[in-house]
């Protein structure tokens, strides 16, 4: 069976003055929140250190895990991300720039 990953792209950057107050925003509240998401297996943000080749403006990026993809769909539809959501946004108005999500089946 394979997995399947959920990964946000924050690509910009923070509002000037706001680095750290994101990065907060992102570690402390939003991960471990999603972590306790049902379905979900595991999840990280991921910050760009170097870079090559001129990639997208990616400042922070957030992997979801899940066993499957009927979990990712649980987790989609749960009140629990619903409730989160007001927290989100709190992060989006510390951010110029914009979110996606692309959604991956790893086998």
């Amino acid at each position: 069976m394979a997995m399947w990953i959920r990964s946000a792209f924050w690509i910009g950057a923070p509002h000037n003055g706001q680095d750290e107050a994101f990065a907060v925003a992102i570690n402390d509240e939003l991960v471990p929140a999603m972590r306790l998401f049902p379905g979900v297996s595991a999840v990280r943000a991921l910050w760009p250190r170097r870079r090559e080749d001129a990639p997208p403006a990616i400042h922070c990026q957030v992997i979801v895990e899940f066993g499957s993809d009927p979990d990712m769909q649980r987790m989609l539809a749960s009140t629990e991300r619903l409730a989160l959501r007001p927290r989100v946004k709190a992060a989006v108005e510390l951010f110029n720039g914009s979110i996606s999500h692309i959604d991956y089946e790893a086998t």
